[in-house]
């Protein structure tokens, strides 16, 4: 559990940089916000939070796919370690474990796993130069977008 809470803490990181590089919104992604969740459950349950330094993340993106393709491995590699992190819990026999993971995070990853992978294959649609301009400002009418809130 402590390695998915320093996991948490890698995503939200690269996710407040893809932001910050977009807007200077102080918006407390969701990443952060499961990073503190998981040091509450880890703390309740008695365990002893050890967080390690963070490698920083990427910052100069090629294109706004290749930075849309970087959250979406990033999701998708959290994802990965959720299903570990359940499958050690269900051999261990750990069903409130294997709940709190299935009811507070698995859900989400499919989203956010789904949401990125559509941005994806939007920005294959649209190309580069203008197509991403457009693309961008149907995200932020949409409340989605760079300069929104609902990240």
């Amino acid at each position: 559990m402590n390695d998915q809470a320093v996991l948490a803490n890698i995503n939200s990181f690269n996710h407040s940089t893809n932001a910050y590089a977009e807007t200077n919104s102080g918006y407390l992604f969701p990443s952060r916000k499961m990073f503190f969740i998981q040091i509450d459950y880890i703390n309740t349950r008695g365990g002893r939070v050890v967080l390690r330094s963070l490698q920083a993340p990427e910052t100069d993106w090629k294109s706004a796919k290749n930075a849309v393709e970087s959250a979406l491995q990033l999701e998708k590699d959290v994802n990965k370690s959720l299903l570990n992190l359940h499958k050690i819990s269900d051999g261990q026999g750990d069903p409130q474990m294997c709940d709190f993971i299935e009811s507070t995070y698995l859900g989400e990853q499919v989203e956010a796993i789904k949401k990125l992978s559509d941005m994806v294959t939007q920005l294959n649609r649209v190309g580069e130069g203008l197509g991403v301009y457009l693309w961008d400002q149907q995200l932020y009418r949409d409340g989605t977008g760079a300069g929104s809130r609902a990240i």
